[in-house]
């Protein structure tokens, strides 16, 4: 138990650092581009595709950071007119359900940044787009996983507060 632990703390402070690197290289990347064009009248001219992709990078680290802890978006305009003993069993079956859809997102863009790899487009400074894009299936596949675990620890507080008699 104590080496899982220790794994979650590292694959979170992964997590955290790769948000703190990316915003804060965005933020100095886009006020520079800004100096350069207006004081100098020049640019760096992968500045602005990087700063679309660390766009894309950022938001999925987000989200990936987001589902962690169960801390998602969460539409529950149903939830709130539901008895307090259906709340757990609607969470349920939100969480299957965003694991199935961030399962098929994951998939489809594994294959899409498949058939880049194949065809080898070139991107920012000439790197393989897919490098870029490879978030795509990591982000969603990581996130569709974590539902899935946090689908079978509410099904075990949901069971055991069943065998209390408190459903």
């Amino acid at each position: 138990m104590e080496l899982l632990s220790r794994l979650r703390r590292i694959g979170t402070l992964i997590e955290d650092g790769l948000l703190i690197l990316f915003l804060a290289t965005m933020i100095l990347l886009a006020c520079g581009q800004i100096l350069l064009r207006n004081l100098f009248s020049i640019g760096l001219v992968w500045a602005d595709g990087l700063l679309q992709i660390s766009v894309l990078w950022l938001g999925l680290l987000g989200a990936m950071a987001a589902s962690r802890d169960d801390n998602h978006i969460n539409i529950d305009v149903l939830t709130r007119f539901f008895p307090p003993r259906w709340q757990i069993p609607f969470r349920l079956v939100s969480h299957l359900f965003t694991a199935l859809v961030c399962g098929v997102i994951a998939w489809q863009s594994y294959l899409f940044v498949k058939s880049e790899f194949i065809f080898g487009t070139a991107g920012v400074g000439n790197w393989p787009v897919w490098v870029f894009q490879s978030i795509l299936p990591l982000g969603f596949g990581l996130i569709s996983y974590r539902y899935v675990l946090n689908f079978f620890v509410l099904l075990g507080r949901f069971r055991s507060a069943g065998e209390g008699g408190e459903t």
